[in-house]
């Protein structure tokens, strides 16, 4: 009696983690992907990126040394990569994309999208997706790392404009 207790408990404890492990086993191994899609795109361009951060199938790092941004963003067909030099960006903004409705007398809101859209010095904008919820099913702090990387680039381009005034 034991021996099939001890049985029923192993096969029900299975069914259970099971799924789990090879679940949180597929995350690693997307976001294994990520990060050797980045280094690789870093020794490329030989950059040394000293912040970095990776969300979902998203990678954004940064080499203050060279100056130089690095966006990667998987998708189910195709990677887009990016890597722009400092000097080159005229500004940086945020692009929101929200969905209003009202509940019970109150308004609220829900994520559509978010880009960080970058102008360059010669007047060609482009964006820098952090969130699309056609992609992601949940958000994952997206507002506050994009406002993280719009004041990082930011800082960056104030450092150049004084060095610029200076020199």
């Amino acid at each position: 009696m034991d021996t099939s207790f001890m049985t029923i408990c192993l096969v029900l404890v299975g069914i259970i983690f099971i799924p789990f492990f090879l679940f949180n086993m597929s995350g690693k191994s997307a976001s294994k992907k990520v990060k050797e899609a980045a280094k690789a795109l870093s020794t490329k361009n030989k950059l040394t990126i000293s912040q970095s951060e990776l969300w979902g199938n998203s990678y954004i790092g940064i080499d203050e040394k060279e100056q130089k941004i690095v966006f990667l963003k998987f998708s189910e067909n195709e990677i887009y990569e990016r890597v722009v030099a400092i000097s080159s960006i005229k500004d940086c903004m945020i692009l929101e994309q929200r969905k209003f409705f009202k509940v019970k007398n109150k308004k609220d809101s829900h994520l559509e999208k978010l880009d960080l859209k970058i102008t360059l010095k010669s007047g060609q904008p482009f964006e820098l997706n952090f969130y699309d919820e056609t992609l992601n099913y949940s958000e994952d702090f997206e507002v506050k790392r994009i406002e993280k990387w719009k004041s990082l680039i930011n800082e960056f381009l104030t450092v150049d404009e004084k060095a610029k005034q200076v020199a």
